[in-house]
């Protein structure tokens, strides 16, 4: 009696098992090319959209004049460490030319006098180099914020649920090029900061 139970119960399973796999495949187009094409999607009335954070920050006036006063006060501070590097390395030339005629005594005093201007130009280097990062760092963080603020008041009475940041490489792995408003954010952002800058 065993074995005609078990082939009922096996014979059954085989055709739920069909009958499943028929009603999962039926639904799908027929032709293998509308198989694998994307579902349309209506995009007129999206409220998510973004900005290319990489264009924003590469065509938005305010960086620019930013980045430019970075780059010189960088340049200011490495020609500044520069001059003070050469001022000690003449100095330790021009001891060595004469440490033969010094006393032992004033040998010693002289080279101690050049570990202590060494590590005091060290010492300038690395806070004139943390200056500069903490300076960047407020530049960026003041950046960021003239950018949040701009889109919290000129889309706030918009339908845009979501204002997202895309950027290559992000956690957004796709976005479609209609849901672009990068360009209109830069021109009213630049358009805003020019005005401010005539003030």
């Amino acid at each position: 009696m065993k074995p005609i139970v078990s082939i009922v119960l096996f014979s059954v399973l085989f055709a739920l098992t069909g009958l499943l796999y028929w009603l999962h495949f039926k639904g799908e187009a027929s032709t293998n090319s509308d198989r694998f094409h994307a579902p349309k999607i209506d995009l007129k009335g999206a409220k998510i959209v973004y900005v290319n954070t990489d264009s924003l920050w590469e065509k938005y006036d305010m960086v620019t004049e930013i980045k430019k006063k970075l780059g010189s006060q960088r340049d200011q501070a490495e020609s500044e460490f520069a001059s003070k590097y050469q001022t000690l390395a003449n100095e330790e030339q021009n001891f060595r030319e004469i440490a033969s005629r010094l006393s032992e005594e004033e040998s010693l005093r002289q080279q101690q006098e050049f570990l202590q201007k060494e590590q005091k130009l060290s010492s300038f280097r690395e806070q004139t180099e943390q200056r500069l990062l903490k300076d960047e760092q407020e530049k960026n963080e003041q950046i960021t914020k003239s950018i949040t603020d701009y889109l919290k008041k000129v889309y706030k009475s918009t339908h845009y649920t979501y204002i997202l940041g895309y950027t290559h490489g992000s956690g957004i792995l796709f976005a479609n090029d209609s849901l672009d408003i990068t360009a209109e954010v830069v021109e009213g952002m630049n358009k805003q900061y020019r005005a401010l800058q005539k003030k």
